[in-house]
């Protein structure tokens, strides 16, 4: 027997490309939807329309104290350092040429300029750059990048902030994989999607629209909402930011203008998607289980497919059990609120196997609908785009892994909340992106001091430190080769360098005899657990009393 599906969320439209906010749409209802009938869930919340507050306006500019003297205008003590320690960490990453960065005041404002030297002329092109008349600071220069996207809703997504948007983007391209979103469709036309979209599909009965079409009409609005919370374009000045900008969306319509649709086109739907090469299947949406839709399931993941599934949002409503996300080989995933606490909408289970952001989260919605083009909603529906672009990142560094491998590592890595351990409300936990690639794709080390006897040591004396060396995961980088770097103030012009290797416990020790001030810089020069990092301190010693 088929049954109907449906999704539906709570919803407020997001007036314009700013940090303010308009008046909420009525999505679905106005006030309390109408009762769902037998055999059907809804993965979001119905309730009546909320209206978020205004974002806060921002404080007043602090003027400096008349009568001071600004401070960018005084020399720092990069000037007066000796250049040995102000070129070490440039030259403990080994780079060939180095960049000698000078800053002086011309004419009532900092005047910046550089020098590219070889690292062996490095030390003597710092000692003259400070003395340069009118030097105010004299450093190396370092690659940045951008650490937010220049999105304009991109403050308001506190979600991306959670998962470690920006930082996950950087560590992985997911570029080569497709995620069909098997949904109400996906707003092709939306500016923030453009040139995200793959021809998809639609299964729908006659009445509903029948099975023509690519999938890139959005008469609802979810499907696009969690298209973008995937794969909305990052640092496009528009908009929002996807956790895995790049990824490829597959469109598939399977639910009607209200949000609705029947199992069988569902099950069309993922068999569709798996065919066409999706590698991950997002399923915003239940209903009872179903025979054609666990085949269609097991059918994927035959073809090298993770299936992610929405657990529901009906804990209030009897907390029932909700398919396809209980299926056993389908990631099943709740909602959590900015506090870090369960949505109290989402359903509980032994099949909830993860949680991640879905209250109150800022994507993508058709422009026909809503000027602005974008909304909030909060709902399990929003969750599960969450965590399928987790597993298109993984999936991306790793192609090979099936989905049990997958839910292993979601579940490994997961912040446990709640109860301890596994549990029916959060699963494993709240999804951490970041640390998941790290087990499958080479992250940056993690280097931190410990048992530094004082970092204004007294002259003469024996100073100490020691840097643990360890993946953002926590584990130990035993064995690891590191170099450490002296720069000493009193041997200007000369870097005293030594390669050694950590501990079983990944410890590197260090220790000189102070004469001067000392910078020293431990570099991690990277493994297979982990890629390159470094870290630079610096002792500035005291006359003994």
């Amino acid at each position: 027997m088929q049954t109907r599906a449906r999704a539906g969320v709570v919803i407020a439209a997001l007036a314009a490309l700013a940090p303010a906010v308009g008046s909420p749409v009525a999505a679905h209802a106005s006030g309390v939807a109408p009762a769902v009938a037998a055999g059907t869930s809804a993965h979001a919340t119905w309730a009546r329309p909320f209206a978020p507050g205004p974002a806060p306006a921002p404080g007043p500019a602090l003027a400096p104290a008349e009568g001071r003297p600004q401070g960018w205008a005084a020399r720092t003590t990069s000037v007066t350092s000796a250049p040995a320690a102000v070129a070490a960490p440039a030259l403990a990453t080994g780079a060939s040429r180095i960049r000698v960065v000078t800053t002086r005041v011309v004419s009532g404002q900092p005047v910046i300029s550089t020098a590219t030297v070889p690292a062996a002329q490095a030390v003597g092109a710092v000692d003259r750059a400070q003395d340069t008349p009118g030097a105010v600071a004299v450093t190396v220069d370092t690659r940045v990048r951008a650490t937010a996207y220049n999105d304009p809703l991109r403050p308001q997504q506190w979600s991306l902030s959670a998962l470690g948007g920006e930082t996950f983007h950087a560590r992985v391209s997911t570029t080569g994989v497709t995620v069909a979103v098997v949904d109400t469709g996906v707003d092709g036309s939306h500016p923030d999607l453009r040139g995200v979209l793959v021809p998809g599909a639609q299964f729908l009965e006659p009445s509903a629209g029948g099975t023509r079409g690519a999938g890139a009409v959005d008469l609802d609005g979810h499907g696009t909402h969690v298209a973008g919370i995937i794969a909305a374009v990052a640092h496009n000045r528009l908009g929002i930011a996807g956790l895995a900008p790049g990824t490829r969306i597959m469109p598939i319509r399977v639910l009607d203008a209200n949000g609705e649709g029947w199992s069988s086109d569902i099950a069309r739907g993922i068999i569709h998607a798996a065919n066409r090469g999706a590698k991950v299947i997002n399923l915003s949406l239940g209903g009872t289980r179903d025979a054609a839709v666990d085949k269609a399931v097991q059918y994927a993941n035959a073809k090298g497919a993770v299936v992610v599934a929405a657990a529901g949002n009906e804990r209030a409503q009897g907390n029932p059990v909700t398919y396809p996300a209980a299926y056993a080989n389908v990631i099943g995933v709740a909602a959590t609120t900015s506090a870090r606490r369960a949505a109290p909408y989402s359903s509980t289970g032994s099949y909830v196997d993860i949680a991640a952001p879905g209250d109150r989260i800022v994507s993508t919605y058709p422009r026909a609908r809503v000027r602005s083009g974008y909304v909030r909603m909060s709902g399990t529906s929003m969750a599960a785009p969450a965590v399928s672009a987790a597993v298109a990142g993984l999936k991306a560094a790793r192609p090979t892994l099936t989905t049990s491998q997958v839910q292993a590592l979601l579940s490994r890595t997961a912040a446990d909340l709640g109860t301890r351990g596994r549990d029916n409300t959060y699963g494993a936990g709240l999804l951490d992106p970041n640390k998941a690639l790290c087990t499958v794709k080479a992250c940056p080390a993690a280097l931190t001091w410990s048992g530094v006897r004082s970092w204004a040591p007294v002259v003469g004396t024996m100073a100490t430190g020691t840097v643990t060396a360890r993946t953002v995961n926590g584990s130990v980088l035993a064995n690891a080769p590191v170099r450490t770097c002296w720069a000493m103030s009193h041997l200007r012009g000369r870097l005293q360098c030594s390669d050694r290797r950590t501990d079983a416990a990944g410890r590197v020790p260090t220790s000189f005899t102070v004469r001067s001030t000392t910078s020293v810089t431990v570099r991690f020069l990277g493994t297979s657990a982990a890629t390159s990092s470094s870290t630079t301190v610096t002792y500035r010693p005291r006359a003994a009393r």
